[in-house]
């Protein structure tokens, strides 16, 4: 099951992140706009979707996925995904964190880009060198 959905809190998904990445391997969350009967209001992140799912279909990697709300809630300043260490400014947003902790992001259109998205993930199925 490589996309699993959390409802955990950021802070329990940052704990998570950080302890799933080694030096050979990364850890990912992905962060969408919420779904309104279905589909998400945002319309990168319906187009991300197919992109972020593909990349992830051999399983190699455990990927959450967190929904930040609805266009009101995304709009507030207070909004946890907002807040660091995520600091989320746009959706949908790829998070990579690494062996070292460190927090990179791919954002919007990036994320639906194939070329931008094989770069930044890489091949999951191949550890790190």
């Amino acid at each position: 099951m490589p996309l699993t959905v959390t409802n955990e809190a950021p802070a329990a998904v940052a704990a998570w992140l950080k302890s799933t990445a080694t030096p050979t391997k990364s850890s990912f969350l992905v962060v969408y706009a919420s779904l309104t009967n279905g589909r998400s209001w945002c319309g990168d992140c319906r187009e991300a979707e197919s992109f972020v799912n593909s990349k992830f279909a051999s399983g190699a990697e455990e990927v959450k996925v967190a929904y930040a709300g609805q266009r009101d809630e995304w709009r507030n300043s207070d909004n946890p995904w907002r807040q660091a260490p995520f600091s989320v400014t746009n959706l949908p947003t790829l998070i990579k964190v690494t062996g070292d902790g460190a927090f990179e992001k791919l954002v919007e259109g990036d994320v639906y880009s194939q070329k931008k998205l094989d770069s930044f993930v890489g091949d999951p199925t191949k550890p790190l060198l």
